[in-house]
């Protein structure tokens, strides 16, 4: 036993792939053909980085970390059947501005939340916190306040960053038709990913984290509508955005609005990337000695 719960069965044959896959390189063979743990100071660099690939590499299910057992381990996917159920998902996401007014129960925003911490992130560091909305009457009474301190603020001339007056009144027009709600298209639920700025890769561990609960939710047949209009509304009001609890000094990239649609659709689009946007490498190796 050691601090990271590295434990060993006997099913183990020695292939040592675990050892060949953990980055941080703490795992070794030893002299009885078992792989081992060496001693760290802290998880991380020159320690171990909490990925579990020993655990989830492991052909025998011989290997446990952190407490975690390889029977507990969802099975990996089938090529043949999970490669046409992402185009699928892909193809038939979009953004939804339109919403039942109905909570989506408790067990299943918890077991897609739960899925986050398998999200890529640098140096697998898990800096990204989650602030989540997930009942409808509070988000109602969080939408109540900023929508109307956004029209106050509008009365004055003061808008947000990017919207002058003319654009500002077009998204009300499109409340009469598009969205109901200009601020948070009358989302029951928001999830915002964020992390602190000055530590690891918080741009990008934000936007792939919202990226991958986007997914989570279209293959359970919810909505979603990655929002950045409210976050500059918010900025125009800094006691309204204090009500997140979301500290100053973390990067924020979107808010996530999701629930059951209103509308729903009966295909996927048909989009196909243009070949002038793929730019395929090709090197010269003429001048190579």
């Amino acid at each position: 036993m050691n601090q990271a719960g590295f434990i060993v069965s006997d099913n183990c044959v020695g292939c040592g792939k675990c050892i060949q896959v953990c980055p941080g390189g703490v795992l070794y063979m030893g002299r009885d053909k078992k792989p081992h743990i060496r001693e760290f100071e802290a998880f991380g660099w020159n320690g171990c980085w909490r990925c579990e690939h020993c655990l989830a590499v492991c052909p025998e299910g011989a290997v446990s970390i952190l407490h975690h057992r390889p029977e507990d381990s969802l099975p990996a996917p089938d090529p043949d059947t999970a490669g046409p159920l992402l185009d699928s998902l892909i193809t038939n996401r979009r953004s939804c501005r339109r919403y039942r007014k109905r909570n989506v129960p408790a067990d299943i925003i918890e077991n897609m939340t739960a899925r986050l911490a398998n999200a890529p992130n640098g140096g697998n560091k898990q800096l990204v916190e989650f602030t989540l909305i997930d009942d409808v009457e509070e988000m109602d009474y969080f939408r109540n306040i900023a929508y109307r301190e956004m029209e106050r603020l509008a009365a004055h001339g003061i808008y947000p960053e990017g919207f002058g007056k003319e654009a500002y009144e077009d998204m009300k027009r499109w409340e009469k038709t598009v969205r109901p709600d200009m601020l948070f298209c009358g989302v029951p639920h928001i999830l915002i990913p964020h992390a602190p700025l000055g530590q690891g890769k918080p741009v990008q561990d934000v936007i792939i984290a919202g990226t991958y609960f986007e997914l989570l939710c279209a293959s359970r047949g919810l909505g979603t509508i990655m929002m950045t209009f409210p976050l500059s509304v918010l900025k125009l009001m800094p006691e309204v955005k204090a009500m997140l609890q979301i500290p100053e000094e973390h990067y924020i990239g979107m808010i996530i609005g999701f629930g059951y649609p209103q509308i729903p659709y009966a295909r996927g689009t048909q989009r196909i990337l243009e070949q002038k946007r793929l730019h395929r490498l090709t090197f010269d190796r003429r001048q190579e000695n």
